[in-house]
């Protein structure tokens, strides 16, 4: 009855280690998802910006305020500027969307570590050191069986 307790007991705390694993990657997708959505409105509000300083240079053309050739000068270096912003917009998404990446591998390394769980190099490991125990107790078997 003691051993059935403290199986249940085991399971039950496997169980809840589990749900905590689970819930702290949870909490580490929820984070990435965060900051990827942060990372896009901020290209957002740059595009919508872009695209009402057009909308104010093309308001002053036509009330001849600026003249054409001023403009279009102006109009070219608005472009070439937004271009390299979204060049680099699309370097810092790319580069934070790879740092979040390795945080969030590293995170769920980190946790499966304090949890204990083994990696695939120590299930081999172990699995080696079965094989063995087993070829030493066929052995020890086998030799049993010569004596008798």
């Amino acid at each position: 009855m003691a051993k059935e307790e403290k199986k249940g007991i085991g399971e039950q705390a496997k169980d809840a280690v589990i749900d905590a694993r689970n819930e702290l990657i949870v909490q580490s997708a929820n984070l990435y998802i965060l900051v990827r959505k942060v990372l896009l409105s901020s290209l957002g509000a740059v595009a919508l910006s872009m695209d009402e300083a057009n909308e104010v240079l093309a308001k002053l053309v036509e009330r001849g305020e600026v003249a054409e050739a001023d403009l279009q000068k102006m109009l070219n270096e608005l472009r070439a500027r937004r271009e390299r912003s979204e060049a680099e917009a699309v370097r810092a998404r790319e580069e934070l969307s790879r740092k979040a990446s390795n945080t969030l591998e590293e995170s769920v390394e980190t946790i499966l570590t304090r949890l204990n769980v083994p990696n695939k190099s120590d299930i081999e490991e172990l699995s080696r050191k079965i094989s063995h125990l087993n070829e030493k107790v066929s052995a020890l078997n086998h030799q049993r069986q010569n004596n008798n």
